[in-house]
């Protein structure tokens, strides 16, 4: 199988330090896909709750709606960081 991880995950390591994290990010393929199915789900509920109705009525509904579009966007921004391209997948 081949993996390829993000550049960002290597910086600052020394060679041994790549080995190992690249192991170990294999390795963990299971609980990687986990916490992306994990991450997924909340987005959907962040989402769906940042639509509600009732919301619409909040003083402070922009920077509400504001601070969901963030969430959702660091959700993939770390979703980005633990999926690789692997192939047979």
């Amino acid at each position: 199988m081949s993996v390829k991880l993000k550049s960002i995950l290597y910086v600052g390591l020394d060679e041994d330090q790549k080995k190992d994290l690249r192991a170990d990010f294999i390795s963990a393929q299971v609980l990687r896909k986990r916490l992306i199915k994990i991450m997924e789900d909340k987005i959907d509920t962040k989402r769906t709750s940042v639509r509600n109705d009732q919301n619409y009525d909040k003083p402070n509904w922009e920077n509400y709606v504001a601070d969901g579009i963030g969430y959702e966007r660091a959700m993939y921004e770390i979703i980005s960081l633990i999926t690789s391209d692997e192939n047979n997948s």
